[in-house]
């Protein structure tokens, strides 16, 4: 974790505080606003100089069912293999840091596409989390599609595992799958132990997720979710990911799936390893063999 500064360490203060009073008073109260706050994306995102390669790409929007409005991109290929690849970021990122996917794909053939998330980048919108996501990219799947093979890092990777299980043709699919976060609960635990959480409210959180789901936690894994997938996979993940722990994986890696190649690094973290050559290289090649 990056060290924090004089004003995050006193916002970080005041939180704790606020959620430890709220759950003594409720802790369903404080578990929702607990939920309002996880689903929030910090701002990281600003005007970024727009990336020479998206000048080149056609603008695209589409309004979800919420009244949200996303925005994205599109490339089409001077030499189109009839193939297209969605692009899907993570939390607090924005589309513009996948600028060195773009040309490589365009080479390959491929009709590249990809937006930013509600609540992200030059979208609309205040939350998101991993429904929102899903049910984002699955209204963009119905306005631009056919999507053939989906890249995603990170909160996108575990989105696209979602995607992936129940996509319509399967074996005609490639999924790559960047540092998703493989357990969602450990990504809950561990915002709960930065939050200082009492077990009370511990408990309310899960209670209200798996009330708003209808599902329970463990369906939100990336690794339960990409099993049974019939199409190609590739897994990529770095050991040393402070973010999304290599621990989550090992399990599932070891079980040997049979339609999943694994892209195993190391010392490049949870973010640096999307933008390194080498595995852009190795997840472009994936995808066009």
């Amino acid at each position: 974790m990056a060290k924090q500064g004089f004003s995050e360490r006193l916002y970080l203060k005041y939180l704790r505080t606020k959620f430890k009073t709220f759950a003594i008073l409720s802790p369903q109260k404080a578990a929702q606003l607990a939920f309002d706050l996880f689903c929030t994306p910090y701002p990281k995102y600003k005007k970024t100089k727009t990336p020479a390669v998206f000048h080149q790409a056609k603008k695209i929007s589409l309004t979800l069912k919420e009244g949200i409005e996303i925005k994205g991109y599109e490339w089409e290929s001077t030499h189109p293999n009839g193939k297209t690849v969605l692009i899907a970021h993570g939390y607090a990122s924005y589309f513009y840091k996948f600028e060195q996917y773009i040309q490589p794909l365009l080479k390959e053939g491929f009709r590249v596409i990809g937006f930013d998330a509600p609540g992200h980048g030059r979208s609309q919108g205040k939350y998101i989390n991993v429904i929102i996501y899903r049910d984002a990219i699955h209204a963009i799947m119905e306005a631009f599609g056919p999507i053939d093979h989906f890249v995603g890092h990170s909160l996108g990777g575990l989105t696209l595992s979602l995607i992936a299980e129940t996509i319509e043709a399967p074996e005609t699919h490639k999924f790559v799958l960047i540092a998703p976060a493989t357990k969602t609960s450990s990504t809950f635990e561990g915002f709960f132990s930065l939050m200082r959480f009492s077990p009370e409210l511990k408990k309310a959180y899960y209670e209200l997720v798996e009330s708003l789901s209808g599902k329970h936690i463990s369906y939100f894994e990336a690794d339960r979710a990409i099993e049974d997938f019939q199409g190609k996979v590739l897994w990529v993940h770095d050991q040393d990911d402070p973010v999304c722990s290599y621990k989550d994986l090992e399990n599932f890696k070891n079980k040997d799936p049979k339609n999943t190649m694994f892209l195993i690094t190391n010392n490049l973290g949870h973010n640096k390893i999307y933008k390194t050559q080498a595995v852009i290289d190795k997840i472009v090649s994936f995808l066009a063999s």
